[in-house]
Formats: structure tokens, C-alpha cells, sequence
């Protein structure tokens, strides 16, 4: 199996490769990090703040 790239900016999570602007995990699962339910307000459930 290719391994899959998953670009990311959110630079203060533990798991972003701040070098490379990708993430160190092998895969995501993106979810609704708020109430709204607006594009905005999703991003990958494994953000942890470094």
C-alpha cells in the first residue's frame, strides 16, 4: 500500500510536521469541532495542542 501524504497547517498540534506542513500520522478522520455546522468548523479529530 502507497503511503498517503496529508498536508496540514494547524501548526500547533503535536502530530503537524511543521518542516514539511504535513502530518505525522499515517491517517485522519476529519470531524465538526463545534456546534456550527459550517465547513469551518471542521477539522481532524486528533488535533491535540503541543
Amino acid at each position: 500500500m502507497n503511503k498517503q501524504e496529508i498536508g496540514c497547517k494547524v501548526y500547533d498540534c503535536k502530530f503537524c510536521n511543521c518542516e514539511d506542513s504535513c502530518c505525522n500520522l499515517e491517517k485522519i478522520e476529519v470531524c465538526n469541532c463545534s456546534e456550527e455546522k459550517e465547513k469551518e468548523a471542521t477539522m481532524c479529530n486528533s488535533y491535540k495542542k503541543r
